[in-house]
């Protein structure tokens, strides 16, 4: 009885402590639901994107985000597997990744796109890693966070960049950002494209290396200033290229600052170069239209006193044997009152509105003799190459003389122990913008090359400015009168030049269709007698000279000082049946009418009156264009006896 007493409070005991442990794992049962609540809760809830998927890619769990997020229903995922909400171009990579993590691998910040149940793309970025038992994979659990707002962000920035290269790389801008040495570290194609460099040489230059040799100074202390304030700065400076041209440049620069450091500076820049050569062209022809004013005038009243002085002195050479010694002394008069004429015309070169009396010719012979006056006794020489199908030039024969004296004379004295002189000319087409103040079409080039000391840099912006000399006794107006004549028969003339190594004159004068006229050699000509004739003139001594002339030719003289009393004196002899053959007008008559007015008034009356106009001022364009204002001829101040001569017989019949 005892034994199974005994054996059933075992028994009772053994119930009893089967009963704390059924509790007990009650209990815990019941701390592990509330832990498992407590976590599904969490990830449920979880802003974070999170699913589990089987090795085959068939969806175990998705947390609430996940769903809100691709819009993916449970019943909706029992259908579908992973790569089925992959973004097409996604693929690829996703099942490399699937795999990996198959081989244990944990993928860390992963970024993929998945296709939203209404078709939206949403990129994600997270963790992925696979559970395993007895070695074998269970499932996949990845963690994502939606970035699709952010890479739309990244992306737009992306564009916006883009855009802005894009911007900075078409742009007909110089643009550069330099750093605060001076080093480059980006340039445009427009910079590139100007400067001869690559992008590749750009980053190994500095801003230095390009600034050229005589801004160098103004450059160092400009850049430290814009390195200095963050402030918007004005740039006006000349760079070099590669192949060493000079570019002028202007535009702003702002250095960017950081933590109070300068970073970079940025640099937007236009080529200026062909607008400072206008620029520059507009100054020297204001300079001389100063000068022309003065001068004009000067060589007007010079011209009447020499008109006076040769005429005299060609009437007395009429009156005197050539065997008298009085006769050399009045041809040596005579030649210095031509070389002083001579000044007057270098003097007319400056003259406001003048204009040269062009006539179609060739230049080679013209070129020729000019030269070869100049360098007569000189230890240079001259060597011509001139193309034999060389184009016509409309030009004033004695003007381009004067230019080509000039410049073989520069040369010669360039040249103090003797030395070459290479004169070329060939015909030269100019394409549309090769030059910014010629307009394309045909041109002669005219090269002058000398062998001599050369000119200094800072001299060669000058040079063609009145009185500007770099010999001691240089006057300063040779080269602006070539300049002045160029310019007046619309071409250019430029010069290279490098100390020690010559100097080259180049010049461009437009070509001629129209051909070129051969002159036929005069007549001896005879004295044209019982010729009525009207001088109208203010100065007394002209009209004096003019009068013992006429008379000497055989013509009877009338005389008037303005142009209002000469048709009072025209009309009058028309009344009187006692007509003028020809009128010669003084062209400027201060203080009254002169030749223009004159001629208008007198054709309204007499439609087929004759009349030649005379005057100092022989660059006026009445004088190069006398036959649209009703002239016969002209008559350019000072002239001689046979000049006109030549003049009346031209117009006016010949005596029988």
């Amino acid at each position: 009885m005892s034994n199974n007493a005994m054996s059933t409070k075992d028994l009772l005991i053994k119930i009893k402590k089967l009963e704390q442990e059924k509790n007990s794992l009650v209990h815990v049962n019941e701390e592990l639901s509330k832990d498992l609540i407590h976590h599904h809760l969490i990830i449920n809830n979880a802003n974070d994107l999170i699913h589990s998927v089987t090795p085959e890619g068939r969806f175990l769990y998705t947390n609430k985000a996940w769903r809100d997020t691709l819009g993916y229903t449970e019943q909706d995922l029992e259908q579908l597997t992973l790569l089925d909400i992959v973004e097409p171009k996604c693929k690829e990579e996703c099942a490399i990744i699937f795999q990996d993590l198959i081989e244990g691998k944990k993928i860390d910040r992963n970024a993929t796109s998945f296709i939203a149940k209404n078709g939206a793309c949403i990129v994600v970025e997270g963790r992925c890693a696979t559970h395993f038992a007895n070695g074998q994979p269970q499932f996949m659990t990845g963690i994502f966070r939606d970035i699709t707002a952010q890479t739309s962000v990244e992306l737009a920035l992306l564009e916006s960049e883009k855009k802005y290269t894009e911007l900075f790389e078409n742009s007909s801008n110089l643009i550069q950002i330099v750093k605060p040495d001076g080093n480059f570290l980006y340039v445009n194609r427009a910079w590139r494209d100007t400067f001869g460099y690559s992008a590749e040489e750009a980053q190994t230059l500095s801003i230095f290396d390009l600034i050229a040799a005589d801004c160098q100074e103004h450059c160092q202390m400009t850049f430290q200033q814009i390195i200095s304030v963050p402030e918007l700065q004005y740039l006006d400076t000349v760079f070099t290229t590669k192949a060493g041209r000079r570019i002028c440049i202007e535009g702003n620069a702002i250095c960017k600052f950081e933590d109070g450091k300068p970073i970079s500076t940025q640099c937007i820049f236009n080529d200026v170069t062909d607008k400072k050569k206008m620029e520059e062209e507009l100054i020297k022809a204001q300079q001389l239209e100063s000068l022309g004013v003065l001068a004009g005038g000067i060589a007007h009243d010079f011209n009447n006193l020499l008109t006076a002085i040769l005429g005299n002195i060609s009437m007395a050479k009429m009156y005197t044997d050539p065997e008298n010694i009085i006769a050399e002394y009045l041809e040596k008069t005579e030649k210095a009152s031509i070389r002083a004429q001579g000044l007057t015309k270098q003097l007319l070169t400056f003259s406001k509105g003048g204009a040269p009396i062009k006539k179609v010719t060739t230049i080679s012979e013209l070129i020729k003799d000019a030269t070869t006056f100049v360098l007569r006794g000189s230890k240079a020489k001259c060597k011509y190459h001139f193309a034999k199908d060389l184009w016509a030039v409309e030009a004033d024969q004695g003007q381009l003389s004067q230019v080509s004296q000039n410049l073989v004379l520069n040369a010669s004295q360039a040249m103090p122990d003797g030395g070459t002189i290479t004169i070329k000319a060939a015909n030269k087409i100019l394409a549309a913008d090769e030059y910014a103040t010629l307009p394309p079409g045909n041109y002669i080039e005219l090269l002058f090359q000398d062998t001599g000391i050369g000119i200094a840099q800072e001299h060669i912006s000058r040079i063609f400015e009145p009185y500007f000399s770099s010999k001691s006794t240089g006057s300063g107006l040779g080269l602006a009168i070539c300049y002045s004549i160029i310019k007046n028969h619309n071409g250019l003339i430029t010069v290279c030049s490098e100390p020690g190594k010559g100097s080259v004159f180049s010049i461009l004068l437009p070509a001629s269709i129209k051909p070129v006229r051969k002159l036929k050699k005069q007549a001896v000509l005879q004295k044209t007698a019982a010729k009525k004739i009207l001088v109208m003139d203010d100065d007394q001594t002209v009209q004096e000279i003019l009068r013992a002339m006429l008379t000497y030719i055989g013509c009877s003289v009338e005389l008037a000082c303005d142009g209002k009393e000469a048709l009072a004196l025209y009309m009058q002899a028309k009344k009187e049946e006692t007509p003028f053959d020809l009128v010669i007008m003084d062209l400027t008559i201060p203080g009254g009418m002169g030749g223009k007015e004159t001629m208008a008034a007198l054709l309204a009356l007499d439609p087929t009156a004759n009349a030649v106009v005379s005057s100092g001022y022989a660059n006026d364009h009445i004088m190069a264009n006398y036959q649209q204002y009703g002239f016969c001829g002209i008559l350019t101040k000072p002239f001689k006896i046979n000049e006109l001569n030549k003049i009346l017989a031209a117009i006016l019949p010949a005596t029988d």
